[in-house]
């Protein structure tokens, strides 16, 4: 018989399935609720009016948030449908699956504490009206919808048997779920099943992954800042430039970093230099959105005063912070790595 601890995969009755799909449905659960609630509070002005979080540096959260959580649970969903009960689960899907669901966890935990902390510090208080005890009290039960999905990520980590890291990516999975989905006796199916996995589409997407994912990141940025656009009127080209640029750069990082940890496409060997050029432009990006976030702190620091309207003044001192941040990065590690 072979051992569940040392093969690569969990075999039907393993101890950790049922508190892996427990983790799961809670963490798809909370997901859910948090986007209503995320919509609610940011794109309805009359729920959105006496809300404490709705200004800057909370407010910069959950824009992205509300992006990305749901997101990361449809792709998630769509290869968790390669988890059958009744089959044995390769390992490195099973951990991929739940470090997906975590991510999603761990950014709506995030967003709660940006809203909590903004409940504390009585952000906007000449805001709040009669709704805003409300708002407060429904943060409660998302709470403990997150706080339970953490701990039974928690303990299906510890059930696990050891770790697959390095096995696998999801690249692996698009195949085994193109026949899935169109079904292994449709002509279409096998064509297109047999076409991606002869060809050489998946190492092309490992090897430029990095790109494919600025480009998909300035198409999120054009798509955010038009559809502000579209709901609040024409912002003027500088202010649109500048909305658009930070989302995309916030939304590029986010794409790496989560790569980094998820694996879309485990990627190719690369050189010193251009792993601390990634490094330091994902590093640059991510400095954008926390400087839109931080702006009045920022400025206060180098001695600007309260500057907030002054949109250029702003876009050139975070452009340049960024700029700064990424040349640090590069030289940190450049020389941490050098042998």
């Amino acid at each position: 018989m072979r051992d569940d601890m040392t093969n690569d995969h969990l075999e039907v009755g393993h101890p950790a399935r049922p508190v892996a799909a427990a983790a799961l449905w809670t963490s798809a659960a909370g997901a859910a609720a948090f986007t209503v609630f995320a919509y609610l509070t940011t794109q309805v002005h009359a729920v959105r009016a006496g809300s404490p979080w709705q200004d800057d540096p909370f407010d910069t959260v959950v824009t992205f948030t509300l992006f990305f959580v749901p997101l990361l649970v449809a792709l998630g969903a769509v290869r968790a449908l390669l988890c059958r009960r009744d089959r044995p689960l390769p390992r490195y899907r099973v951990e991929q699956v739940l470090r997906t669901a975590l991510v999603c966890t761990l950014l709506v935990a995030a967003t709660l504490a940006a809203d909590w902390a903004a409940v504390a510090a009585r952000a906007d208080r000449e805001l709040w009206n009669n709704g805003t005890p409300w708002l407060v009290a429904s943060l409660l039960p998302l709470t403990g919808v997150t706080a339970a999905g953490l701990l039974l990520h928690r303990r299906t980590v510890r059930l696990l048997p050891g770790t697959a890291r390095g096995r696998g990516d999801w690249l692996d999975d698009v195949v085994p779920l193109v026949n899935m989905l169109t079904g292994r006796h449709s002509r279409v199916g096998r064509k297109l099943a047999v076409l991606i996995g002869h060809s050489n589409v998946l190492g092309f997407v490992r090897s430029r992954f990095t790109a494919l994912a600025a480009a998909a990141a300035l198409a999120a940025g054009l798509l955010v800042a038009t559809g502000l656009a579209s709901g609040e009127g024409w912002p003027g080209m500088l202010l649109f430039s500048v909305e658009t640029t930070v989302f995309a750069c916030g939304t590029f990082a986010f794409v790496v970093i989560c790569n980094g940890a998820l694996r879309f496409a485990a990627p190719p060997p690369t050189s010193r230099v251009r792993r601390a050029a990634r490094i330091a432009t994902t590093t640059g990006a991510l400095a954008l959105p926390i400087s839109l976030a931080l702006r009045d702190t920022i400025w206060q620091l180098l001695g600007l005063g309260n500057q907030t309207d002054s949109l250029g003044q702003w876009a050139v001192v975070t452009l340049a912070g960024a700029l700064l941040t990424g040349a640090l990065t590069f030289s940190v590690v450049a020389l941490g790595t050098k042998e």
